[in-house]
């Protein structure tokens, strides 16, 4: 009877030590966002920890905000691409390779800006009370600022600032050659059918010692910025107020000058043929 007892405690003992080595397998991934720009390849990263082979699992990479949801799926030691919405065929694969040491990441190629948005790493077979992981993908676009002199306002000089193709949403910035941003006007957005965007605005600016100005395109979301700065031709700005008194001035005194002297010397010849 004891003899029972001590093997009934023995198996218990043993069958919790199990379980509770099971019930702390997880799924883990990455909090931060990943970050990434059109046409990119990137890595979704998803783990079982502690290190557990993931080759007899079933793997699902899914955004449940498409039907159908699946974006890759695999399952007795294969995948099964019949089942991956079509907007992902061909374009995800795992690490099979790695998936004995539990690395089921996923590879996503040639990114588009329909992928911004949350994948979930379900791994639905697994004896754990944790069998996700949800990793958002950021999506962005870039391209260079073009500037252009759009010609004279008052006493300054109107330049105009071009880029497109950007995405999400940019926001633009104007700055000389010590970094004080400018009081640039409004800026206009357009956006294309693939939903890129392209933003332009103006600025007057006044002469400086360089003449040297700096139009920023940024996104603060996916923390990418592209500037072009430009050197305007100091002949390009109209005249001061005090330029053109100094050029009334200039040519107006010499005139007076001579006015002047024409007369004395007119006077002077009078006075001489009355005399005579």
């Amino acid at each position: 009877m004891k003899s029972s007892t001590w093997y009934f405690l023995v198996w218990c003992i043993g069958f919790s030590l199990i379980t509770t080595g099971l019930s702390q397998l997880q799924v883990v991934g990455q909090k931060e966002p990943i970050i990434a720009l059109l046409g990119d390849d990137v890595i979704l990263p998803c783990f079982l920890r502690p290190s557990t082979s993931a080759v007899d699992q079933t793997v699902e990479w899914q955004r449940r905000d498409l039907t159908p949801k699946e974006v890759h799926y695999y399952s007795d030691g294969r995948d099964n691409p019949d089942v991956h919405n079509p907007v992902y065929k061909g374009r995800t694969r795992l690490f099979e390779e790695e998936l004995k040491s539990g690395n089921m990441s996923l590879k996503l190629t040639g990114v588009k800006h329909t992928d911004n948005g949350f994948f979930t790493c379900f791994v639905p077979k697994l004896v754990s009370t944790v069998k996700t992981s949800v990793i958002q993908l950021i999506v962005g676009a870039v391209s260079q600022p073009v500037i252009s002199i759009v010609g004279p306002k008052d006493y300054g000089v109107v330049l105009k600032c071009d880029s497109g193709g950007w995405y999400p949403e940019p926001e633009m910035t104007w700055e000389d050659s010590d970094g004080n941003i400018l009081p640039g006007g409004p800026t206009e957005t357009e956006t294309d059918s693939e939903s890129r965007y392209t933003v332009r605005g103006h600025v007057t600016i006044q002469k400086t010692d360089n003449n040297m100005f700096t139009c920023r395109v940024q996104q603060h979301q996916i923390n990418h910025k592209m500037e072009t700065q430009i050197i305007v031709p100091g002949g390009v700005f109209p005249w001061s107020r005090g330029q053109k008194a100094g050029l009334i001035i200039g040519v107006l005194a010499p005139l007076a000058v001579a006015v002047l002297v024409g007369l004395y010397m007119w006077r002077k010849q009078s006075k001489f043929d009355i005399d005579l």
